[in-house]
């Protein structure tokens, strides 16, 4: 019996080919995955300063006693938090993140120290720790991609509304210098021209529309850039905020 790997990306024939590639812009999936990574930053953002407080907050206030109770109140949280994020995640990014069922200790002590001693408990903290990260990626490249993207497309509805200067602007000139030169018989033979680019502004259609083709292939590049780090980011997840106890407890059957 042969196996073979599917790939999202085949490219059988053009049609393959178009259809991959600019596909991207009407799948459902991919605006799940935007609209995850939109999420990303506000919420590390939350994770962020709740724990750059609580725990400084719960270190220094130890000696009071009363910080032992916030520190393991900020472990119970970031505890639902990860759950919130597996969630989410399963819910926008179609990832599924194993859960193991456990019976939940009687006893207040009981639950504090399977609070204290669970592995996920302290990879939940890492987790929600380096949300921000995933966030500001996410935030960098949709200002600086998407927005641009969705700003040039805009370009034939605006060029040509009074008030609208729609080009490019240079505080000086910028001269470009393109240049060819090979040798022949122990001489150098080249030419060189000199083109300088002071001001340029889109005032006809068809330069409005040749714009608007650079918005759509920086906007085909730009959703599949976004749908790579969804990806990461669902693969990641899955990572740190899956069941390890499921994993021990299957290791020490296999032992057995």
């Amino acid at each position: 019996m042969s196996s073979k790997l599917s790939s999202p990306y085949a490219f059988g024939d053009a049609r393959t080919l178009a259809r991959t590639v600019f596909g991207v812009a009407f799948r459902p999936q991919t605006y799940r995955n935007l609209c995850y990574l939109t999420l990303a930053f506000p919420l590390g953002f939350c994770y962020f300063l709740l724990f750059a407080v609580g725990v400084p907050l719960g270190v220094v206030s130890t000696i009071f006693v009363v910080g032992v109770p916030i520190l393991l109140g900020m472990l119970a949280i970031a505890s639902g938090l990860a759950s919130f994020e597996r969630r989410l995640t399963t819910w926008l990014l179609d990832v599924e993140i194993p859960t193991g069922e456990r019976e939940t200790p009687a006893s207040l002590v009981g639950r504090v120290r399977r609070l204290v001693t669970d592995v996920g408990t302290w990879t939940a903290v890492v987790y929600l720790g380096t949300k921000l990260v995933v966030g500001v990626v996410a935030f960098e490249v949709t200002m600086l991609f998407l927005v641009t993207a969705v700003s040039l497309l805009a370009i034939p509805f605006v060029y040509d509304q009074p008030g609208v200067y729609v080009g490019v602007v240079t505080d000086a000139p910028v001269s470009l210098h393109p240049a060819v030169y090979f040798g022949w018989d122990e001489m150098l033979i080249g030419l060189e021209t000199v083109i300088t680019v002071s001001t340029w502004q889109v005032d006809t259609l068809g330069e409005a529309l040749a714009v608007a083709g650079l918005g759509v292939c920086l906007l085909v590049f730009t959703l599949h850039l976004l749908n790579a780090l969804a990806w990461l980011s669902g693969r990641y997840t899955r990572l740190m905020l899956r069941d390890r106890h499921g994993d021990v407890a299957s290791e020490g059957n296999a032992v057995q």
